[in-house]
């Protein structure tokens, strides 16, 4: 039985999404619909570029996440400085 995992999908040279088995990676290929030559390789897919676009993602929350404590913890000690002033 085949998964997901055992197949990456690359765009050809025409724009065409070519579905490849994951043992043909680094070998070069022939496109079925428009017969382009390219060279299949894994982190070209699609699927490693929507896990760059979710760690690229990951990392903006955490920079968003530390600004906004940031800024509370500054607003809150403009706070009690006002109070102890």
């Amino acid at each position: 039985m085949t998964t997901a995992s055992d197949f990456f999908q690359v765009s050809c040279p025409n724009d065409h999404l070519v579905r490849v088995p994951a043992g043909l990676a680094g070998e070069e290929l022939v496109c079925p619909q428009c017969s382009g030559r390219f060279i299949a390789n894994a982190a070209d897919s699609v699927e490693a570029g929507e896990e760059r676009l979710e760690r690229a993602a990951r990392q903006w929350l955490w920079v968003a996440v530390a600004a906004a404590a940031l800024l509370v913890t500054a607003g809150f000690g403009a706070f009690l400085a006002g109070m102890l002033s």
